[in-house]
């Protein structure tokens, strides 16, 4: 059964994350209403990625010395605020600015979160319960997305971030009620947050995140002109290929979790990340079958979250004192990532091409995602059999001394 603080903030993640893939599946219904196009509409994903990146520098200057159950609220109520906003937004400009504001919190929460999660779990439970509050995102993305989907189609696309904003208050009081009081990361100074960065690993997992996510993100972005203009598949439908792309994020994410204790976590995550890589390839060639283009954007949504909860881990399992800010920076890595693709796929369609170009962009950030995972699992590799070398250097030598 999963604990109840983990359930808490498995509420924050899914209310985070309706807020960032609805606006995936509600694009062309924004885009009308805002009178902007397709492209301009995107802007509005990049905007709250932004916003998750600049909520990570205002975390790391303000908060390191806030209890991370008091920070938790803090940020659920920013949460709430920003969805709040964005549901009023009357242009674009102002759909701008509110989708910036929705996005400060988002790398925050998580980064908190995962560090709340692996604080409170069991010996080798740290993976699995990280992976369990990532659970919120792939729930979001089987049941909040394609609802909000079918609230754009059926009332308003503004639903979505309805639902959004009653879910991040049920998650401030969820938060309230089963986090138990946790106290400050030690506070060792600004500069001693960074110092793990001094390292090559971090920057590989870091790179790893962006770019392998902007590889997904790139096709994700323009999932809906794929799937009715390409795939020739009804609006009516949309909510139904959104769903089982959930459904990809929930098994990839479960499965992942299911397996965690008996790979390393940068096997795994290299693995998934290889496996994004085809599908990206196979989207590109195959979007016009219907068929193909369902299943596969459901594949390459499971490889995305198989390889969240072990990234996560890799970050702030080495980071000492800078935890919160690998976390948080983590976030921030995926949605730079996320902003950056959106706008990399974007750039085919913009110049006339068909909806699945937007995969090409993404086939080359996952090519090079994987290498970098590729990289982190060797150097793990390695370390493990120097491990293994020492500890039988060191039986040697007590069997001498008998």
């Amino acid at each position: 059964m999963m604990p109840k603080h983990v359930l808490a903030l498995a509420l924050g993640t899914l209310a985070l994350c309706i807020a960032e893939f609805s606006m995936m599946s509600i694009l062309l219904p924004t885009a009308e209403d805002l009178s902007v196009t397709v492209p301009e509409a995107g802007h509005f994903i990049s905007a709250y990625a932004t916003g998750v990146c600049a909520g990570v520098l205002l975390m790391v200057t303000i908060a390191r010395r806030i209890p991370l159950k008091r920070l938790l609220l803090i940020i659920a109520a920013l949460i709430c605020l920003g969805n709040t906003l964005t549901i009023f937004a009357p242009s674009y400009s102002l759909m701008i600015v509110s989708r910036f504001i929705a996005g400060l919190p988002h790398g925050a929460f998580f980064g908190v979160g995962s560090i709340v999660c692996a604080k409170l779990a069991g010996p080798g439970k740290a993976s699995h319960d990280v992976s369990m509050m990532v659970a919120g995102m792939t729930i979001a993305n089987l049941g909040g997305v394609p609802l909000a989907s079918f609230l754009a189609w059926a009332l308003s696309w503004r639903a979505a971030f309805v639902i959004a904003a009653l879910l991040a208050l049920l998650a401030l009081l969820a938060i309230r009620l089963w986090v138990p009081q946790t106290e400050p990361l030690p506070d060792r100074g600004f500069k001693a947050q960074f110092r793990f960065l001094g390292t090559l690993e971090p920057w590989l997992v870091l790179g790893a995140i962006g770019l392998g996510n902007g590889g997904f993100f790139a096709y994700y972005s323009y999932v809906n002109p794929v799937i009715e203009h390409v795939a020739e598949i009804p609006a009516s439908m949309m909510s139904l290929v959104i769903t089982l792309a959930g459904a990809g994020m929930v098994l990839g994410n479960l499965f992942c979790a299911k397996i965690s204790s008996r790979f390393s976590d940068p096997s795994l995550a290299a693995a998934g990340q290889g496996c994004l890589f085809i599908t990206l390839v196979a989207l590109f060639f195959m979007a016009h079958w219907a068929p193909a283009a369902v299943l596969l954007t459901a594949l390459a949504a499971a490889c995305v979250f198989f390889i969240s909860g072990p990234e996560q881990v890799m970050m702030i399992e080495n980071a000492g004192e800078g935890q919160l800010l690998a976390a948080a920076l983590a976030q921030c890595s995926f949605n730079a990532g996320n902003a950056v693709g959106a706008w990399l796929g974007g750039l085919p369609i913009e110049a006339g091409k068909a909806a699945n170009w937007a995969a090409m962009p993404g086939i080359f950030l996952a090519l090079a995602g994987f290498g970098l995972l590729f990289a982190k699992w060797q150097i793990h590799l390695i370390r493990q059999r120097e491990r293994m070398e020492d500890r039988v250097e060191a039986l040697q030598e007590a069997l001498r001394d008998k």
